[in-house]
């Protein structure tokens, strides 16, 4: 019975790694083998599937809406050349290389990892460190070590949301977890980026506090807004606190010596017409950030209300129409609601905004499919008993020491999928399952798959070839897996430690 259950993942593996099938339709093909299995061989009657197929399709339309208005945000901006702006002043501010390249190899990244995540944070400070003079081949590999810590919060964090709704689990503890988890590689992973293009540890020299002060500046706003505010907006804040903390912190700790003089560069961003203001710029990320923390303290008050059977709000309109308020405080939601007042701020003519929500839909339609099929297959598997049978293997084979284990499972999962939502929604009830027969906290041992899953975001064949799109880099993705590699093991590893001295105390 293991076997079988472990076949519509097998076979989701063998199409994306063997028969390099695209992830949507290996998808297809692993849930229709899901269906098969949990029919003939796990005896669930058709009835039970057609509950499973239709809470899996109650996710779906949670994590695309979040999806779509993730994406319809940045694309929106784009369209403005908000992008731009912020590009130029960030580094209009600075002249060192190195502060230049943690600015926006490291907190750039994780800023748009926040806003928009699905190769976004890598393409685009990739392609502008390559105007910047730095060599094609390492702007790909910096940005894609850099783009891991933050994406479990991603596209307002999708990853954390999925992870809850396919186990059950409360999202502000999962987002806890995950940040608690993550400390220490926010910490170090500005250092191996300020090594990588330094060329060695010497290269921290003269840049070290500034390093640090960039790493504790992510790291703790991390930390605070998922506990206090919950999992949509840590790496959105915590990249615009560090952002500040380094910008400020390089007119006060650079040291104008030779050897950091070594690596300035003209900035050739810096230049050109400014087609909008700073601020205007700004408006739509500071809308979200506004209007995503104030709904965060009307939680408390729906979750009260609900705890007394008051969780339906009746809005006085034609035909006595009820709206779940829960629905208005979902991330998709916030984010729209956002858009719209930042559009009409703006004077943003309808037509455009129809052209650029209509692009939107067209470029995630894959994403949707995938997610689609991913989350239904995880149903189904949950479901049929199939998630149980493997857990029961993996405690068998592992026992106490399952949580030692358990983050790899995450970092393999977004190896092969190429996605942090993706890899929680595969293996997140597995983890949970796990955890629960050893005695574990499950949202502990299912967080460590999503951070995880992070590290394998390095690695990942699919976010390589993002990065192949700078330029002139065709052919070379099996020396850019090499070079990230150690960085995804290391982290990884730290995880597993972490991961297995929680479930001590």
């Amino acid at each position: 019975m293991t076997i079988l259950s472990l076949l519509p993942i097998i076979s989701l593996l063998v199409c994306l790694v063997f028969l390099k099938v695209s992830v949507a339709r290996a998808g297809g093909i692993s849930l229709a083998i899901a269906f098969v299995i949990a029919l003939a061989f796990f005896g669930l009657p058709v009835f039970g599937l057609t509950i499973a197929v239709g809470r899996a399709l109650t996710l779906v339309l949670f994590v695309s809406l979040i999806v779509w208005c993730a994406l319809f945000l940045y694309h929106l901006v784009d369209d403005f050349k908000a992008i731009d702006v912020i590009n130029k002043n960030i580094v209009i501010f600075v002249e060192d290389r190195f502060v230049q390249f943690l600015l926006l190899a490291w907190l750039f990244s994780a800023f748009l990892q926040g806003i928009a995540g699905f190769g976004v944070p890598v393409l685009i400070p990739g392609s502008i460190l390559a105007a910047l003079g730095f060599n094609p081949m390492l702007a790909v590999i910096v940005c894609l070590v850099a783009n891991s810590a933050p994406t479990p919060f991603a596209a307002i964090g999708i990853p954390v949301s999925a992870l809850s709704g396919v186990t059950g689990l409360d999202p502000g503890v999962l987002g806890f977890n995950v940040a608690l988890q993550l400390f220490i590689p926010c910490l170090i992973l500005p250092f191996f980026l300020v090594m990588l293009v330094g060329g060695g540890i010497r290269a921290v020299r003269g840049v070290g506090l500034i390093t640090l002060i960039s790493g504790l500046s992510f790291a703790v706003p991390l930390l605070l807004v998922s506990r206090f505010i919950g999992p949509e907006l840590p790496t959105l804040l915590g990249s615009v606190c560090a952002i500040v903390c380094v910008t400020l912190a390089s007119k006060r700790f650079y040291r104008d010596d030779a050897h950091n003089k070594r690596f300035q560069i003209d900035t050739v961003l810096t230049g050109g017409t400014v087609p909008v203001s700073i601020f205007q710029a700004c408006l739509p990320f500071g809308l979200v950030l506004v209007i995503v923390t104030a709904t965060s303290l009307i939680k408390p008050v729906h979750d009260a209300l609900a705890g007394i059977g008051f969780d339906t709000v009746v809005f006085a309109g034609e035909g006595g129409h009820t709206l779940s308020f829960a629905l208005l405080l979902t991330p998709g939601v916030l984010i729209l609601i956002s858009l719209i007042i930042a559009c009409l701020l703006q004077k943003r003519r309808f037509s455009e905004l129809l052209r650029i929500a209509g692009a939107t839909v067209f470029e995630s339609r894959k994403t949707a499919v995938t997610i689609v099929t991913i989350i239904a297959m995880a149903k189904v598997m949950d479901y049929s008993g199939m998630t149980d049978a493997i857990a029961l293997m993996l405690i068998t084979v592992f026992a106490a020491f399952y949580p030692l284990v358990a983050p790899v499972i995450g970092m393999i999962g977004t190896f092969i999928t190429g996605s942090d939502t993706t890899c929680a929604i595969l293996f997140g009830s597995l983890q949970a399952g796990a955890a629960r027969a050893i005695g574990a906290d499950p949202a502990w041992i299912a967080s460590s798959n999503l951070s995880a899953a992070a590290a394998g975001k390095m690695i990942s064949p699919q976010s390589v070839a993002i990065g192949l799109r700078i330029g002139g880099l065709e052919g070379r993705e099996g020396e850019i897996i090499r070079q990230t590699l150690r960085y995804a093991l290391i982290c990884t590893g730290i995880i597993c430690f972490i991961t297995f001295g929680g479930t001590l105390f």
